[in-house]
């Protein structure tokens, strides 16, 4: 074909390309718009770009085509505004014509329709606007496909309000956390979407059929029913691992909310909304702190729990041999001139412990002068060391994220800074649970369990996998975060925590037929009465659970957190307490 008749036909396109662009302008049809404006444009590009073929050197050309494309672009939005205008004019005149009228009835329905344009991430970091169906969320089920959250007529309910601490909640006017937030691309579909089909939809500006996804979890219903029974309703938390693998099975907080509270129905009226503004208000000021995760936020003196870490690490160390090497456990124990000595919680201790003693007696016992004598031996830089090997920092020096990622935690700290251990007074309070440290209960339940599984300290998770029908599209894997002590730390600290259940303080936790390991604990307040810890592994012998539970100013350990945990690793290893 001659060029002069190729030049011809392209002019004619491009006026077809007008004409069509033109005759779209006035069609109410928003798909059919888009299909006469792309064809439109590309209509319109054939004769420009048959002039500029034939014009300049190659970068010349180049330079004019990305010219051609900015322009055909600036044109398309353009159009797109101008369209807008023609077709919506007479609608938007009615609308504003019928609110302006004296006595005009104002719509009741105060929050519209979630607004289509969610965000998603193509894997570069940044978000784009995507159409997707609004109230289409999947479900999060618990180990065993309990369901714990679910939408239901475009509202999202949760049939266990108890553990709205950890899922979270969906709401309208106040975000999504929890969960329902670190989650949110997988419940909501946008994970599962491809980034051509993101980009398609972009460009067409057309809905986008996302498949949401169910989260599995590791929680097991009736461990965190019976975990929430044995705490009731007493400030404090529980937190129960498994210990080969890290995997969550209970985690309860007190006080808690529930997320029902805060989710508007659909349409939602002024009504609805007081009464959602009311329910956040009273939560979110409260001085008792329900929004608080106590289990992953709450952050406490550790008492006489972290007598285990002083323990393994002067174990670990070398610091002392073996469970038998000679402790001695007085009354007082003088540490720096001008420091108050420490003392034991119960006058002439060495009665029970043996004079001398050794670690196994001391620890049952608890034993605080024995164990600012361990942690003065040990001295600060090696104390501190095993301290960050079992996840704790220093205030000054935190860095990086917590152990636990699926919901927000906070990094437990052995001191505000390292140079505050460098005093001996400081060193010695903090061996033996005082001090500056400020630990969570999953801190200590960590511990327990890295100590339970050969002094391995595993990542702690709550999402098992999340999944569309058959396809998994997440899938957590049991993963070490570091060895913090030896194998053989790690069963001789076993055999201490069996003994003191035996022999000690923690007796009343027993159950029959298993073997248990614990060691309470008593932290001192400044309101003048203690919080009430334990820690606890069972069995001994091949450890499978690791728990921890706190009960704010509960007193002795025994007497509060012990129950707790007696009866939730009751259920656990399905004995009769």
């Amino acid at each position: 074909m001659p060029d002069r008749v190729r030049t011809i036909i392209a002019w004619i396109a491009g006026v077809l390309g007008i004409i069509v662009i033109g005759s779209g302008l006035f069609i109410p049809d928003a798909n059919l718009w888009r299909l006469h404006l792309l064809t439109g444009l590309w209509l319109i590009s054939l004769p420009v770009r048959r002039v500029m073929k034939n014009q300049g050197d190659i970068s010349a050309r180049t330079l004019r085509g990305l010219m051609l494309i900015a322009v055909l672009g600036f044109a398309a939005v353009g159009l797109h505004l101008v369209r807008y205008q023609v077709t919506q004019a007479e609608a938007t005149r009615r609308a504003v014509a019928s609110l302006t009228q004296p006595g005009a009835q104002q719509p009741t329905p105060v929050i519209a329709e979630p607004d289509p344009a969610e965000r998603t991430s193509l894997g570069s970091g940044r978000t784009f606007p995507v159409a997707i169906s609004p109230g289409v969320r999947g479900r999060i089920l618990d180990r065993n496909g309990a369901v714990l959250a679910e939408t239901v007529d475009g509202r999202r309910t949760y049939p266990n309000p108890e553990i709205g601490n950890l899922i979270g909640f969906q709401s309208r006017l106040y975000g999504t956390t929890g969960l329902e937030a670190r989650f949110d691309a997988q419940l909501s579909g946008v994970a599962t979407l491809s980034p051509t089909a993101i980009l398609e939809a972009r460009l067409l500006g057309l809905p986008v059929e996302q498949t949401p996804a169910d989260l599995i979890l590791t929680l097991d219903s009736r461990l965190q029913a019976a975990a929430q029974q044995a705490l009731g309703e007493r400030a404090g938390a529980v937190v129960l691992i498994d210990v080969p693998t890290g995997a969550i099975l209970a985690m309860v907080t007190y006080p808690r909310f529930d997320p029902n509270q805060l989710v508007l129905p659909e349409p939602a009226t002024q009504a609805d909304v007081e009464r959602v503004q009311a329910a956040w208000a009273e939560l979110s000021t409260r001085s008792d702190a329900p929004l608080l995760n106590r289990a992953t936020q709450g952050r406490y003196p550790p008492g006489s729990v972290i007598k285990t870490l002083t323990a393994a690490a002067a174990l670990d160390s070398g610091v002392l041999g073996d469970p038998s090497a000679t402790v001695t456990c007085p009354n007082l124990l003088p540490t720096e001139a001008g420091a108050p000595p420490v003392r034991n919680a119960v006058d002439n201790l060495f009665r029970r412990t043996g004079d001398p003693s050794d670690l196994v007696r001391v620890y049952a016992f608890s034993c605080n002068t024995a164990f600012a004598q361990i942690g003065l031996a040990l001295g600060a830089d090696r104390f501190l060391e095993y301290a960050r090997r079992f996840g704790l920092q220093t205030t000054d020096t935190r860095s990086g994220t917590p152990d636990l990622r699926d919901i927000p935690a906070e990094i437990g700290t052995i001191a505000n800074e390292a140079a505050f251990l460098q005093r001996p007074a400081a060193l010695a309070d903090t061996a033996f649970g005082q001090g500056q440290a400020l630990v969570t209960p999953l801190d200590m339940a960590q511990l327990a369990a890295s100590i339970a599984n050969e002094g391995r300290l595993m990542r702690p998770y709550l999402v098992a996998e999340a999944r569309t029908g058959d396809r998994i599209i997440y899938q957590a894997q049991p993963e070490m975060v570091r060895q913090v002590v030896s194998p053989e730390t790690s069963r001789r600290m076993l055999d201490i925590m069996r003994t003191s259940v035996e022999i000690g303080y923690a007796q009343p936790i027993a159950l029959p037929g298993v073997a248990v390991g614990a060691k309470t604990g008593t932290a001192e307040t400044p309101r003048g009465v203690p919080h009430s810890w334990i820690m606890a592994v069972a069995p001994t012998d091949q450890p499978r659970y690791a728990i921890a539970v706190i009960v704010e100013y509960g007193g002795e350990g025994s007497r509060s957190a012990l129950p707790v945990a007696r009866q939730v690793l009751a259920a656990a290893l399905e004995v009769t307490p």
